[in-house]
C-alpha cells in the first residue's frame, strides 16, 4: 500500500529566516577571506596621500657689475648743416674755406666745465657781442661728450651722457634771441676742435 507523500511550499516567514541564515554565513566567509573585523566602525582608516611639495631651487647669488667703461660718445648735435663747396647761406669762397679749416674764427668761446644754465648765458652774450663786434665767423666749442657705460649679465646697461652741451648749443642757436643773428652752424673742422666745436656764421649787423 504506496503512501501519498503531499509537497508543502515554506511559508514567507521561512523563506525569509533562510535568507538571513545564508547571508550571514557569506559575510562571514568574505570577512575570513579578507580578514576585517566584524563592526565596520573598528575597520583601520586608508593611509593619507603624501602630497610631494617641490622644494624651491635656492637663489643664485647676486652677481655686481663690472666697473664702467669710459668710452667717448659723440651725440648728434641738430640742425647742424655740413659745409660744402655749395652751403646756403655762405658764398662759395667762404664755405670752401671753413671745410678745409683755411679760415680762422675771429672770435672764440670755450663752455667747457659749464652749467648748461651758465653756458646758454655766456652763448647768448657772446653771440650778440660778436655781431655788434662785426664779427662774421666765431668758433663755440662745447667737447665730445663722453659716456659711462656698466653691462650686466641681464643685457642691462646704465648710460650717462655728459654731451649735453653739444647737444644744447645748436637748439639754442636756433631760438630767440640769437636764432636771427646767425646764418648757419657747421661742425668745425679738425684743426679747430672737430667734432668738440661748431662754426657760428653770423649775420652782418644792421
Amino acid at each position: 500500500m504506496s503512501r501519498d507523500r503531499r509537497t508543502r511550499r515554506a511559508t514567507e516567514q521561512e523563506l525569509s529566516l533562510w535568507r538571513a541564515v545564508n547571508s550571514d554565513t557569506v559575510l562571514s566567509r568574505m570577512r575570513e577571506k579578507m580578514q576585517l573585523p566584524d563592526n565596520p566602525e573598528a575597520r583601520p582608516a586608508p593611509a593619507p596621500r603624501i602630497r610631494q611639495i617641490p622644494v624651491a631651487e635656492a637663489p643664485r647669488p647676486f652677481a655686481r657689475p663690472p666697473p664702467p667703461v669710459l668710452t667717448r660718445f659723440t651725440p648728434k648735435p641738430a640742425d647742424v648743416e655740413p659745409l660744402r663747396d655749395i652751403t646756403p647761406g655762405l658764398d662759395r669762397r667762404t664755405a670752401r674755406s671753413l671745410r678745409r679749416g683755411e679760415r680762422d674764427p675771429d672770435a672764440r668761446l670755450d663752455l667747457h666745465g659749464m652749467t648748461a644754465d651758465r653756458a646758454h648765458s655766456a652763448l647768448t652774450r657772446f653771440i650778440l657781442d660778436a655781431r655788434t663786434r662785426g664779427h662774421r665767423c666765431v668758433l663755440v666749442i662745447t667737447g665730445k661728450g663722453r659716456r659711462y657705460t656698466a653691462p650686466s649679465e641681464s643685457g642691462f646697461s646704465m648710460e650717462h651722457s655728459e654731451g649735453v652741451l653739444r647737444r644744447d648749443v645748436p637748439r639754442w642757436l636756433n631760438q630767440p634771441p640769437l636764432a636771427g643773428a646767425t646764418v648757419g652752424i657747421y661742425q668745425a673742422h679738425r684743426k679747430h676742435g672737430g667734432d668738440g666745436a661748431f662754426y657760428v656764421y653770423l649775420r652782418k649787423a644792421r
